[in-house]
């Protein structure tokens, strides 16, 4: 991919085009909020409503990821290196994953009839549950489902306020762009295996043992991979990525608390029965290669500092001593390029 002279306008217009289309595409119907929301709230009276809803939590952790971001973000000295050029790489990618999130609708089958038993889900799933979940009231495990969505929102809105507060060049044309290409792709990748797929959620798996709703909701079957978690971890990657390239002066900062949101949306995934805890770490790595791997494609050239001067030395030289007491003055008379010399050194 060229690193000068850039990409040709149409082509630029072209991938952007696909990678807003795919974003839309992906939170539009994806599976980190509208399919994750909408298998939530089947089957749930009305006391088992958390007084936060999800829209109002989506809002809130929006707002505190714009403004935390634009807290950290401070540039450094000396300007910032822009990103490389976007180019016919940042084509292939987008318009995958438009071509991701169709394919997950074509392979997208009705639920079957029978359920799986209760003894199917591996140990380690079950073991995890038990200690994060437990008899924890469905009204509780809304909550923290809510909450999710809120963690969620601010570890994605976190780099969006970073960029627009930052004196970086080129953001909007290229750290913007990078940022919609990575979580385009990663969403679409998984409403792609989510729909191939089709394991049943934790919630529904167990419901007719444990009985916390009656009539159970219809079983959705979108437990594989989670997409809050893999959302999560790709914006706090490319972040830091991004931070990194940079050279923000609280980059550290921006990798901390981007990391840290994104845990707690993988572990409040499991601790609201939404999701097993290899959904969730699994869709800590799917994001997580994404928000390097892209980038990465996107790495600035370095910036060249310049050389400390080099003191001269002279190419003919007849030093002169002159001695007084304990002091000493050395004199040295010569030539160097062409041009006189003459180089004086005091000794106590």
């Amino acid at each position: 991919m060229a690193r000068a002279g850039g990409t040709a306008p149409g082509l630029l217009s072209v991938m952007r085009a696909i990678v807003a289309l795919g974003l839309a595409a992906a939170l539009a119907g994806g599976p980190a909020w509208a399919q994750d929301r909408g298998s939530t709230s089947e089957g749930a009276g009305p006391a088992s409503q958390p007084r936060l809803s999800e829209l109002e939590a989506q809002i809130l952790g929006a707002v505190a990821g714009l403004t935390l971001g634009a807290a950290l973000s401070r540039p450094p000295e000396g300007g910032a290196p822009a990103l490389s050029p976007l180019g016919a790489a940042d084509a292939v990618v987008a318009g995958s994953a438009v071509a991701l999130f169709g394919a997950g609708f074509l392979v997208r089958r009705p639920g079957d009839a029978a359920e799986p038993a209760p003894g199917n889900i591996n140990g380690f799933d079950r073991k995890i549950r038990r200690m994060a979940v437990g008899r924890r009231s469905l009204g509780k495990r809304r909550l923290l489902d809510h909450v999710s969505s809120a963690t969620l929102m601010a570890a994605v809105f976190q780099p969006v306020g970073m960029l627009a507060r930052a004196d970086v060049p080129e953001r909007w044309s290229r750290d913007i762009p990078v940022l919609l290409e990575t979580t385009a792709l990663t969403l679409s990748v998984n409403n792609f295996v989510k729909h191939l797929v089709r394991r049943s959620r934790p919630e529904d798996h167990f419901c007719e043992e444990e009985q916390l709703v009656v009539p159970c909701r219809a079983d959705t079957r979108l437990s594989f991979y989670s997409g809050h978690t893999s959302a999560a971890f790709v914006a706090a990657v490319t972040g830091g990525m991004l931070a990194d390239f940079h050279r923000l002066e609280n980059r550290k900062w921006i990798w901390a608390t981007g990391l840290t949101l994104a845990t707690a949306t993988g572990a409040l995934r499991v601790a609201s029965d939404q999701h097993y805890a290899t959904d969730v770490l699994t869709g800590v790595a799917a994001g997580s290669l994404a928000g390097w791997l892209i980038p990465k494609i996107h790495k600035p050239d370095p910036i060249e500092t310049a050389a400390a001067p080099v003191a001269p030395t002279p190419s003919t030289a007849v030093p002169l001593v002159f001695a007084s007491g304990r002091s000493t003055a050395v004199v040295t008379v010569g030539s160097m390029g062409g041009g006189p010399y003459v180089g004086v050194q005091w000794r106590w």
